[in-house]
């Protein structure tokens, strides 16, 4: 086509469907001089040709396919090249040094390339060079000090998107003609430097995502009167906000986000009368929203100050910015009635007022003229009353969250006007009556959360038409009815929750079984229809036919009977299952060994059935197990250990409790148990789990969800257990609850227990054990419950730290003992020594914590749940003290913004 176009000067072919390489005729055009081949499907290697285009001023060939090395010498006589477009393509390799040899460059993007190396010192001979793009491509290393000493006439500097590090040469800023520059998404260090107030006509700034820390410069923006758009997002920058950010009359974005700012809001903000957005969101900003700040902002749209500590009401100067179309105060301590003049912003398209402490009714005139309203977060605040009707006339709406709050009264049926909305959250309030039916109407709905109200009446047929619902949540209602099948017709389920109703069906393997039709929904993560007394019938075979994604199953106190069938471990090739608990039925038989294959499991759980088997020593193979539940089954004979890599190595919660087991105490067991002698690390969960304990003759439901450290244990007790308990239980230091009462164990207490020093209850009860308490027992200081009744223990009770604030039934039934609190006195040559204080060497509870939020296993944060204790018999008040303790801090934000 080009070869005998020899005075060819200028060639546009941007903007079409070209696809192929360039055709080596091109190249003879030697009088060319400008060439777009740009937004097409070019590929392959860049030419080396290009190289004789001696006259070529202008090169576009971005957003093509080309990938490889940029030839070395592709550049060396191009003495009149000025502007250079590689941007969009798949280069590779480091910059050619023949680039420079180009003096006459003016503009140059290799931008969102995989190009590499550290940045070649050479660009600083580029004086004529007033745009440099090299944004989103894997360059590393510190910017060359002295690169910018020689770039007078530079306008433009964007290095986004890379792995650069250190600190900012200060050579940048005698750039004099700097008005944009870039430099986020890298690993830049250090304090801001206060030269970038040098660079007076800077316009845009963008430094997010780095790790500047210290203080804003006092005077760095003094001499910024053009600066429109300011990012330090994602850094660790603290202090306050300097004052001198405020002359800059011509800010319209500010983003300040992420970092550790901190003192009250200053006023001044209010004097950027062309602000538009402003980010002060996830700091450390306390106190009230001065009262005038948003007088004169009339052309304020994004406001977003979540994650603070801002307290009482909000200003309603607020809404005399008409202009607003999204607000987020979420996760603050911001109080009183929500304002009716929410309803004057007749553009707001976004609402998030959620974790703060907002209480009374919501006016009931509050939403009439929000037509535009997309997504209102009410959730967690102390909301009461009904919701008001004129809600729903916002037909934009696609997301609601009026979760954790005490609303009441029956849903609405207006709710089906709402033939946007995607996802509603209304649990965890006292919402009463049944589920209209007008929510069938909401055909683009995809989350639909009523977990925890007061709800009753069937399971609606409707829910069945919601085609696109991802996230089904009812728990904790009464309602009853038969579990329909057309469950199975939500193929993009991914969570399905009906556990604790009075729901009813009859597990089997027929098709008009839910659990079968639930086979249809090959996304489905989580799976829980617990605590329905009503469901019965057994496990079918089918059930390996679930998605091949599950990660949680619980079918726990249901009225299940038969056996675990072997194809429970095997839904796929590369099982995902976490959570597995079928706790509290009437199952049978033996553990199937297909749960070998479940490499990815957590949890098992499977107390209170009545099973009759051996040991699972084999379940010591799966790498990642931390709770094993067996208790109250008919397991039996000896522990037995297998010889595998991990063996039971993640292992922090056992129970094995009434069972018949026998035999000794395994040494190697309990050497094994390695998370519980030091921390070990564990991936963030997005699941929760249940687990009862007995402590102390209570049983214990432990409720671990968002934050909840994970409570270690180790209960043996009522068993057949015979022999010494071995020394190697006292290394396993990260312990906090040892249960080995109602067995037939001998011997002396191990000394080695000394070491157990995150121990908070030890019960011994109801064995043999002789000997004298062990001193060394004083050195447990979290030692808060100690049951020792029953054996055959003697001489003197330790006295001193903890042992002085036990009962005397804690050593009843113990003949030979004597001191206090028991009424026998010792003889002289029986007096227990004080116990001797010791320095605090950092032996306390070093508790591990796990991030678990309603996600199930999508990614997608839904909601927070703060851990809670049901105890079904008594108050110990010592492991109330111990979670309170550890909860004090708990903070956390459960969704993230989506920035424009």
């Amino acid at each position: 086509m080009f070869d005998h176009l020899l005075r060819l000067q200028q060639l546009y072919l941007e903007g079409n469907k070209l696809s192929g390489k360039i055709p080596l005729g091109l190249f003879k055009c030697k009088e060319l001089e400008y060439i777009s081949l740009a937004d097409n499907r070019l590929e392959g290697i860049l030419p080396k040709e290009i190289g004789n285009l001696t006259m070529l001023r202008n090169l576009y060939l971005d957003n093509n396919l080309f990938e490889g090395e940029i030839p070395s010498n592709m550049f060396d006589h191009l003495p009149r090249l000025q502007q250079l477009y590689l941007e969009g393509n798949k280069l590779s390799g480091k910059i050619p040094l023949g680039l420079f040899k180009c003096k006459e460059l003016v503009f140059i993007s290799l931008a969102d390339n995989t190009l590499e190396g550290i940045l070649p010192k050479e660009i600083g001979n580029l004086t004529m060079l007033t745009k440099l793009y090299l944004y989103y491509n894997l360059f590393e290393g510190e910017i060359p000090s002295n690169m910018f000493d020689r770039l007078p006439r530079l306008q433009e500097l964007y290095l986004e998107g890379n792995k650069l590090f250190g600190k900012i040469p200060l050579g940048l800023f005698k750039c004099k003609e700097l008005e944009y520059i870039s430099l986020a998404d890298n690993r830049f260090e250090g304090i801001l430097p206060k030269e970038i107030g040098n660079l007076t006509m800077l316009r845009n700034l963008y430094l997010y995502n780095n790790l500047f820390e210290g203080e804003i410069p006092s005077n760095m923006f003094d001499h910024l009167p053009g600066l429109q758009q300011l990012y330090l997002e994602g850094n660790k920058l603290s202090s306050k906000i300097p004052l001198g950010l405020f002359k800059c009359k011509e800010l319209v974005f500010i983003s300040l986000a992420d970092n550790r700012l901190e003192g009250i809001l200053p006023k001044e903000i209010g004097n950027l009368k062309m602000l538009r957005s402003l980010y002060l969101d996830n700091n450390l900003f306390e106190g009230e929203i001065p009262s005038n700040m948003f007088d004169h902002l009339p052309r304020l749209q994004q406001l977003y100050l979540k994650g603070n500590k801002l307290s009482g009401k909000i200003p309603l100067g607020l809404f005399k910015c008409k202009e607003l179309e999204d607000i987020c105060f979420s996760s603050n301590r911001l109080e009183g009635i929500l304002p009716k003049e929410i309803g004057n912003l007749t553009m707001l398209k976004t609402l998030y007022l959620d974790i703060n402490l907002f209480e009374g009714e919501i006016p009931s005139d509050m939403f009439d003229h929000l037509s535009q309203l997309q997504v209102l977060f009410l959730g967690e605040n102390k909301l009461s009353g009904k919701i008001p009707l004129g809600l729903f006339k916002c037909k934009e709406l696609e997301d609601i969250s009026l979760a954790h709050n005490r609303l009441e009264g029956i849903l609405p049926n207006e709710i089906g006007n709402l033939t946007t909305l995607k996802s509603l959250y209304l649990d965890n309030n006292l919402f009463e009556g049944v589920i209209p039916n007008q929510i069938g109407d909401l055909l683009n709905l995809e989350q639909l959360f009523l977990s925890n109200n007061l709800l009753k009446g069937h399971l609606p047929p409707f829910i069945s038409n919601l085609t696109r619902l991802e996230y089904l949540f009812l728990s904790n209602n009464t309602l009853t009815g038969h579990i329909p099948i057309t469950l199975g017709n939500l193929r993009y389920l991914k969570a399905l929750d009906i556990a604790n109703n009075d729901l009813s069906s009859t597990l089997s393997s027929s098709r008009s079984s839910f659990l079968s039709a639930l086979a249809n929904c090959s996304d489905l993560a989580y799976l829980s229809f617990a605590r329905n007394p009503l469901i019965s019938g057994y496990l079918p075979a089918s059930i390996g036919n679930l998605s091949v994604s599950l990660l949680y199953f619980d079918a726990s106190s249901c009225s299940i009977s038969g056996r675990i069938p072997g194809e429970i471990g095997n839904w796929n090739p590369n099982n995902k299952l976490r959570y597995l608990a079928l706790n509290e039925n009437q199952l049978e038989g033996i553990l199937p060994l297909s749960l070998i294959n479940c490499s990815e499991l957590v949890l098992l759980n499977v107390a209170n059935n009545n099973l009759s088997d051996t040991f699972p020593h084999w379940l010591g193979m799966l790498p990642k197990l931390q709770a094993l539940i067996l208790r109250s089954n008919r397991f039996h004979g000896s522990i037995q250990v297998s010889s595998t890599t991990f063996s039971f190595s993640r292992l922090q919660m056992v129970d094995l409790s009434h069972n018949d087991f026998t035999g000794l105490l395994p040494t190697e067991f309990f050497q094994n148990l390695k998370a519980l002698k030091e921390e070990v690390g564990h991936e963030y969960d997005l699941l929760s789990y249940s687990v009862l304990l007995t402590i102390k003759g209570l049983v214990l439901e432990f409720k671990i969800k968002a934050l909840m450290p994970i409570f270690t244990s180790i209960d043996l007790s009522d068993n057949g257990f015979h022999g010494e308990i071995p020394k190697a239980v006292g290394e396993l230091r990260m312990l906090h609850a040892l249960n080995l009462s109602s067995n037939c164990l001998t011997g002396p207490i191990p000394t080695s227990f000394g070491k157990l020093t995150a121990l908070e209850s030890l019960d011994l009860s109801f064995n043999k054990l002789s000997g004298r308490i062990p001193s060394e027992l004083t050195n447990l200081t979290f030692l808060e419950v100690l049951w020792l009744s029953n054996n055959n223990l003697i001489g003197p009770i330790p006295s001193g730290k903890q042992f002085d604030t036990f009962e005397d039934d804690s050593y009843l039934g113990n003949l030979g003992l004597c001191g206090l609190p028991l009424p026998k006195e010792c003889n002289n040559d029986e007096i227990p020594e004080p116990a001797q204080d010791e320095k605090d060497h950092g032996n306390g509870i070093s508790f591990i914590w796990k991030l678990a939020m309603m996600g199930y296993g999508c990614g997608m944060v839904l909601g927070i749940s703060m851990a809670y204790i049901v105890f079904t018999t008594g108050r110990p008040w010592w492991l109330v003290r111990m979670i309170e303790r550890d909860l004090r801090n708990k903070v956390s934000s459960w969704f993230g913004k989506k920035r424009k």
